[in-house]
């Protein structure tokens, strides 16, 4: 007795074939988009962090080409020079605060485009000198630039190892001259307020209710420390700069 092979058979096989088929095909292309996918993210994650770097590094940049100028490295140790308030001895552990704005031509002109922070006890002292140096995310001109993607704030104090008996007195440049050696630090912190799900209000409170260090006395959180709490791009970069007294 032989078997016979029916049309309907045939036709039903081939039907599973074909399924199968467009099983492999709908894995394969899943597999694909969730490597794009990854990648994408890879990529976009790879250049938020190069801006973010850009933006902090030129900060650095700035401040050298201020203090590699005689005229604007004298100005900044007196009067309302940014030099002049940190190096005070009454201003130990105080930070002048600035927000880069792309706007401004010169954002470390001076004192007046600064807020100060510090920590007393555990409280945060933030208003000496008003709001003006902290920036805002939902400020449009505080962004660097006209795309409005990154917000750099910028801190300045002096070393903590100091030494504070030996610092220029106010606005006193003859003073000062032989003293020896004076370092600060600066930190640059760079933010993308877009790429983030925390609100402005809380990238805000980030922004002007910490210090950039770790402050020995209270031993709060840092800005850094907030932001990554709250999930923010940010890049943090410090440095030291050791500000020699030449005499004449």
């Amino acid at each position: 007795m032989k078997n016979v092979i029916g049309p309907y058979s045939q036709k039903g096989a081939t039907l599973i074939v074909v399924l199968v088929m467009l099983v492999l095909i709908m894995l394969v292309g899943t597999w694909a988009i969730r490597g794009s996918i990854t990648s994408l993210n890879i990529a976009t994650n790879a250049q938020a962090q190069a801006l973010l770097t850009q933006s902090s590094d030129s900060v650095f940049f700035g401040m050298e080409n201020k203090t590699s100028d005689k005229l604007n490295f004298a100005n900044m140790r007196i009067g309302d020079g940014i030099l002049a308030y940190v190096l005070r001895p009454e201003n130990k552990g105080k930070e002048l605060v600035f927000c880069i704005r792309g706007n401004t031509q010169d954002n470390l002109a001076g004192t007046r485009l600064a807020s100060v922070i510090y920590w007393e006890g555990s409280t945060i002292k933030n208003a000496d000198m008003g709001a003006n140096g902290f920036c805002k995310a939902g400020q449009t001109t505080d962004f660097i630039s006209g795309r409005k993607a990154v917000l750099t704030q910028v801190a300045i104090r002096a070393a903590e190892n100091e030494d504070w008996d030996g610092l220029v007195e106010v606005g006193d440049i003859e003073s000062s001259k032989g003293i020896g050696n004076q370092k600060v630090i600066l930190t640059a912190t760079s933010i993308l307020p877009n790429f983030s799900t925390a609100s402005i209000s809380d990238i805000n409170s980030c922004l002007k209710g910490y210090t950039s260090f770790v402050d020995q006395a209270s031993n709060m959180e840092t800005v850094t420390d907030c932001l990554a709490n709250k999930n923010v791009p940010y890049s943090t970069q410090d440095m030291e700069y050791t500000l020699t007294q030449s005499a004449s």
